[in-house]
């Protein structure tokens, strides 16, 4: 899930096989339709003061289970570094998911992050199992200084121990060690770029070692790959968006990983006429012709509900203009996007594809109107997350209408494309 800095800048801004003969002359029926890919969602579901709250429903709609941890519970640097007991509260929340998903009979794929809005250090986790924000050293820009804090490779160390504990305990097929780590190379520009690549490398190479047989890659963020997501993430010089993601995708290729992951979110390419309106259909063709690496997308999804810049709550705040239009931000742009991905996965042989959310977060019309009204979960989630900052209630609402399933579980139309190529034979393209 990302930090709204990169929504907002993002936003401003079936393959169907063909039927065989038998070759022989004869009508025998053609041969059953396949996929190459895994098909995966996330758990998450909200209900306030309960974020996130797993919910590991409709086992039917996937074969993959993203367990997307990200920094939210954050990590206990100073414990798992010192080889200290961890917070008991902290330990019993990661024993409680972990038995979950282990249950839930699924592919695992664990994605964690050792940044705090892909800037700084993750949260600490205080003695009560609660958790600390922005405590780590950072320079002018809000940015963890891999290249000079002498603290540095003890949190290496810790991070690599923490990994270790949870691989252990969650038993993932899979591991995601860092989440789009190329967003902290366009928002952290006066940092040693290369202190975090060396970073993460050591904490790659460690667990490859400790665990040979487990997959191991960083993602990436396909629009600050493209330098579209915000001003930040352009690259310098003038240079195209297709020059661009090239030249991020060559340093990409450099980094340790057994798989070459995105995580994208295409919306903001829809507001742009020089892009025809339209997200880069020759994307991943690109990218198979720059690596034997397998592909994933990490996690993806597309807003089914309009979103406003600004929402008000009671005497505070405003209900501004459109951020996201329902002309973009709707069912059947919903559809499109998730049919061509799905076309494309498996025109490319794609390893996996991770839509973000299996079930809405909020309910659709409640969310679609302003200020919001009633005392329901929707009403009260918007509401809880405002009182953290306005871009927080934003991030939220960004994100909370990708599902495949509505608010009250009911299938959305896309859902149907999902089953159309979920219900194909599985044969995995290695």
């Amino acid at each position: 899930m990302k930090t709204i800095g990169h929504v907002v800048g993002l936003v401003l801004l079936g393959l169907t096989l063909g039927a065989c003969g038998s070759g022989d002359g004869g009508s025998s029926s053609p041969p059953p339709a396949t996929r190459s890919f895994l098909m995966g969602t996330t758990p998450f579901f909200a209900r306030p003061s309960t974020f996130p709250d797993w919910r590991f429903e409709n086992p039917e709609d996937k074969d993959l289970l993203s367990v997307h941890v990200d920094d939210f519970w954050g990590v206990p640097w100073v414990e798992f570094r010192d080889g200290t007991a961890r917070p008991a509260a902290w330990e019993s929340k990661w024993a409680a998911l972990a038995n979950n998903v282990r249950a839930s009979g699924k592919i695992l794929y664990l994605a964690v992050s050792p940044l705090g809005g892909r800037k700084t250090l993750a949260p600490r986790v205080k003695a009560d199992g609660s958790t600390e924000a922005d405590w780590a050293p950072v320079d002018a820009s809000g940015c963890y200084p891999f290249a000079t804090d002498p603290g540095a490779d003890g949190f290496k160390t810790a991070y690599i121990q923490y990994l270790s504990y949870l691989i252990s305990l969650v038993q993932p097929t899979y591991v995601s060690p860092a989440i789009e780590m190329n967003i902290q190379f366009s928002r952290c520009i006066a940092v040693d770029k290369a202190a975090w690549i060396a970073w993460y490398a050591d904490v790659h190479n460690a667990l490859k070692a400790a665990f040979p047989a487990l997959i191991i890659f960083p993602t990436f963020q396909m629009e600050h790959m493209y330098g579209i997501a915000d001003a930040q993430a352009a690259c310098a010089g003038g240079l195209g968006v297709a020059a661009c993601f090239d030249r991020r995708l060559n340093e990409a290729l450099t980094i340790p990983g057994d798989r070459m992951a995105f995580s994208s979110y295409p919306v903001g390419w829809k507001f742009r006429s020089e892009y025809a309106f339209s997200y880069p259909t020759g994307t991943y063709s690109r990218v198979k012709s720059a690596t034997s690496r397998n592909i994933w997308i990490s996690e993806t999804g597309w807003p089914a509900v309009k979103i406003l810049v600004s929402y008000q709550h009671g005497s505070s705040g405003s209900c501004g203009p459109d951020l996201i239009p329902a002309s973009l931000a709707n069912e059947t742009e919903m559809n499109n996007y998730l049919s061509w991905l799905l076309g494309e996965a498996q025109n490319q042989n794609f390893e996996a594809v991770i839509w973000w959310l299996n079930r809405d977060y909020l309910d659709g019309p409640t969310a679609a109107t302003c200020p919001c009204s009633g005392i329901n979960d929707t009403c009260g989630m918007t509401d809880l997350f405002y009182s953290i900052s306005a871009e927080t209630e934003l991030s939220l609402r960004v994100f909370g209408n990708m599902a495949l399933r509505n608010y009250d579980g009911s299938p959305r139309p896309a859902h149907a494309a999902w089953q159309a190529f979920l219900s194909r034979e599985l044969r995995l393209v290695r």
